[in-house]
């Protein structure tokens, strides 16, 4: 099962767990595609704000997504791809005019195409943005996994996870 997807001069590989045929050397498409969502985001973020004028030192996004892993075993009648998302996006700035963050998020979800394909395709996805002066390793993760009932994590820092099955 595992791939080698090459585009334009880069090349990446993708592979499935090991309990359903695949060796679990490297992520799976949807866990790609989450990726692809907070990288998307993350571009998308840093163009509409400096559109905008607004300054920021960091940058931290997570997210989870869930699928009924019987859809693509074929063993019941549920959609392959994600029913559930949740994104944190934490933004490191002095800014405190909330109608000025309220325009940055706005035109984020409006003009992110990784945003706009999850929620095209029917998915339940809940973003949470949090703004503040600072931003420690980890907030997102640790926020999106308080929101969902998982443990916090107190370890290193990360800028992508990918899906939680």
């Amino acid at each position: 099962m595992r791939t080698t997807v090459d585009i334009r001069e880069f090349s990446f590989d993708i592979d499935e767990p090991v309990r359903i045929g695949g060796t679990d050397t490297a992520p799976t498409p949807m866990e790609f595609v989450a990726g692809a969502v907070n990288g998307c985001v993350s571009v998308v973020v840093e163009q509409v704000a400096k559109e905008l004028g607004i300054e920021f030192t960091a940058l931290e996004t997570y997210s989870i997504a869930t699928q009924d892993t019987r859809g693509f075993a074929g063993t019941a009648d549920v959609s392959p791809f994600f029913h559930s998302y949740r994104l944190e996006i934490h933004v490191e700035t002095a800014l405190d005019d909330t109608a000025r963050q309220e325009e940055l998020t706005a035109q984020v979800h409006r003009r992110c195409p990784a945003i706009n394909l999850v929620q095209a395709a029917g998915v339940n996805l809940d973003i949470n943005w949090v703004f503040s002066s600072l931003v420690s390793p980890d907030a997102a993760e640790n926020a999106c996994n308080i929101a969902l009932g998982y443990t916090p994590r107190t370890s290193t820092t990360r800028t992508f996870e990918g899906v939680s099955a």
